[in-house]
């Protein structure tokens, strides 16, 4: 399973999107409808966990034989930036989208 979670909150008010109503968010792909989204698969399973949870047939979060963490706890991980851009408020165009011309 892959899994992304966008806390999204900061955006409730109706108030900060566009005047039409329109839904505001975009992927980097330009779709406005979420269905391009797009993983890498990286191998990360330590030891021999990836088999313990095989041989005793867990499903999602339901397994003894492995920790889990809350969606609380996942969203406190975070990376530095690697690129400086503006990333706060909103964007005319979608980054890079002039390259791609």
């Amino acid at each position: 399973m892959y899994e992304v979670m966008w806390n999204t909150q900061m955006f409730n008010d109706k108030n900060l999107w566009p005047e039409d109503g329109s839904q505001p968010f975009v992927w980097s792909t330009g779709d406005k409808t979420g269905y391009t989204n797009h993983g890498d698969y990286v191998f990360g399973w330590k030891g021999d966990s990836l088999q313990r949870a095989m041989d005793a047939r867990c499903n999602g979060a339901v397994c003894g034989q492995l920790q889990t963490q809350s969606a609380e706890s996942a969203m406190k991980c975070i990376k530095s930036r690697t690129v400086e851009e503006d990333i706060d408020g909103w964007l005319t165009e979608i980054p890079g989208m002039e390259m791609a011309e």
